[in-house]
């Protein structure tokens, strides 16, 4: 391990949304094998070739941490938050991560990372790119309403960090370090070692230290179908006690600070809960998969859902945790506390009962607002008018993005940006057309089955004059499935890109996961760039009425889309 790493005292699995992430091992090997032969090439294998190597790497890492010191100490923080219970914990302020790869080299394969940042307050996803430059330091800023654990995607690794508003964190990581453990069989889910500096470094060790006692998520996969409900509830419930209790002892043996231990404490919550929900939610999909297991035939108890009774929805460190994003994904949807609207009245319903008053639930509340906001406007902004949500960061910030999706949908030109000349040096050459542009991959079923869903309309439109389909995928898409998929399902505009240029599209259109959808207009304005591809010819015709005539797609849109107009 390099010298300018502290090692930490646990290895801790992590979790991650997959269907953003796609590993590709042998990529990784024949990437790591290029790299020895690039700097063979340029350094020879000589004794004196391996001095030149060593005295280079010296040199360059002295620059690069010189140049991850100075940017520290030019930094001007925000003072450091004492509580999570503090009227400042929401405060939108700009964050920013400057850092070292040690090892790193472009032959490695890739030269940028990505954020998976978002908005749980409106939906909103707002991946950030970073860069990392030849010498091994990167750098990326986004902007952060409160205090989050998030993390930054290497080559399809995962290394987390604790940020706050208005601060500025150093990462140290050695890639060499990283790549025995790799060799060694750890995978995207394992914590990393690595230095954190700046004036959250310390709280950073401190918190990526300690066991935070995740439960194993395989053995939650084999109850939901071996243990029955009743039996799953009592025994999830007494395992959440047993280890909250052991995790107060080992903050106490840490000595752990306040602000500390509440994170600690509030990420266990976050994980129980959602495991909770996750055993409850895939019990249906398993039950048609397996109709013999009479385990999944079981239905939940009455009271099954009452362990939400644990939770304090006001308890602000919830949303710093790494989980809360999770939790609140199921909370919204789970039958006994999902959000529904109201047609008659424009309001929003909750089942009465268990459902519990707080910011969470406000939080709940204003993500389904997002979502009518962007289906269906005027419910959304009627909504608005309507609906009363206690904590004013939630409702403000709705109307903040009520405000950004009405300039939004007149559309905007593409910024002066590397990422969007990537964009235009693909669709330049449609000029003229209206695109649809899909985002996808081999590994999204969602994907390949959306454009196996579409088949007969590229058959049908594909010599259309004002429009066309437009596919991009990445290098996580094998070539040789790219070249067979693409020509059996007719994709005729298809572009294959480097993961780096695919990273700095999700970030110039705004997108976590795939399949995505953006809309683009003849002249190269973006029309929508979270465009829905249900009813889109009927779309077409209402929204081209000059280009698209209803007599032109009448035998292709649906007696739905039809009854709709």
């Amino acid at each position: 391990m390099s010298d300018f790493l502290n090692p930490l005292n646990d290895i801790v699995l992590i979790r991650t949304e997959f269907w953003k992430i796609k590993i590709n091992p042998m990529t990784k090997i024949l990437n790591v094998f290029v790299a020895v032969i690039f700097t063979t090439a340029l350094f020879g294998q000589t004794s004196e070739g391996s001095q030149r190597i060593k005295h280079s790497n010296e040199q360059r890492e002295k620059e690069a941490l010189k140049w991850v010191h100075t940017e520290l100490m030019k930094a001007q923080n925000s003072a450091v938050l004492a509580s999570y219970t503090s009227k400042d914990f929401f405060r939108k302020d700009s964050v920013r991560i400057v850092g070292y790869i040690k090892g790193y080299d472009i032959g490695l394969g890739f030269s940028s990372g990505m954020i998976y940042h978002s908005n749980l307050f409106t939906r909103e996803d707002l991946p950030v790119t970073a860069r990392i430059y030849e010498n091994g330091t990167f750098e990326f800023s986004y902007e952060a309403l409160y205090p989050e654990i998030s993390s930054i995607i290497f080559d399809d690794q995962a290394f987390e960090f604790y940020i706050e508003p208005g601060h500025t964190l150093g990462l140290l990581l050695d890639w060499e370090d990283f790549l025995q453990k790799d060799h060694h069989g750890k995978n995207i889910y394992t914590r990393h070692p690595m230095q954190y500096l700046g004036d959250l470094g310390k709280f950073n060790e401190r918190l990526f230290a300690i066991d935070s006692r995740r439960p194993d998520y395989k053995e939650l996969l084999d109850r939901q179908k071996k243990m029955a409900p009743t039996k799953f509830k009592s025994t999830w419930l007494n395992q959440w006690k047993t280890e909250s209790i052991l995790l107060d002892s080992v903050l106490l043996a840490y000595k752990a600070e306040a602000k500390l231990s509440s994170l600690i404490k509030a990420q266990l919550d976050m994980v129980y809960a959602s495991y909770f929900f996750e055993y409850a939610r895939d019990r249906d999909y398993y039950s048609k998969q397996d109709t013999a297991n009479q385990v999944l035939k079981m239905p939940l108890p009455d009271d099954y859902y009452d362990f939400v009774t644990a939770i304090d929805f006001n308890n602000q460190a919830y949303l710093a945790s790494y989980d809360f994003s999770v939790f609140i994904n199921h909370y919204e949807s789970a039958n006994p506390f999902r959000v529904r609207p109201s047609f008659t009245d424009s309001t929003l319903t909750q089942p009465e009962g268990l459902t519990k008053r707080g910011l969470i639930n406000d939080i709940a509340l204003g993500r389904h607002m997002a979502v009518m906001l962007n289906q269906l406007p005027d419910l959304g902004k009627k909504l608005i008018e309507n609906q009363h949500i206690d904590h004013s960061i939630v409702a403000n910030g709705i109307k903040n993005y009520a405000d950004y999706l009405e300039i939004r949908r007149a559309g905007y030109e593409l910024p002066d940006t590397d990422a969007a000349q990537v964009f235009k040096n693909i669709s330049d050459e449609y000029k003229g057309k209206v695109l649809i542009v899909d985002f996808w991959a081999e590994w999204c079923a969602p994907c390949r089955s959306r454009i196996e869903t579409h088949y007969m309309d590229r058959e049908q439109y594909a010599d259309h004059p004002d429009f066309a389909f437009l596919f991009v995928t990445d290098e996580s898409t094998s070539e040789q499935f790219y070249e067979e998929y693409t020509v059996k399902q007719k994709m005729v505009n298809s572009y294959r890109v480097s993961n780096d240029d695919y990273l700095a599209l999700r970030e110039l259109f705004r997108f976590n996961g795939i399949p995505h959808y953006i809309l683009v207009g003849a002249e190269g304005k973006i029309l929508d760039d979270n465009y829905s591809m249900r009813n889109w010819k009927s779309d077409f015709v209402k929204r081209f009425p000059d280009k698209f005539k209803r007599e032109d797609f009448l035998d292709n849109i649906s007696a739905q889309e039809l009854r709709q107009n």
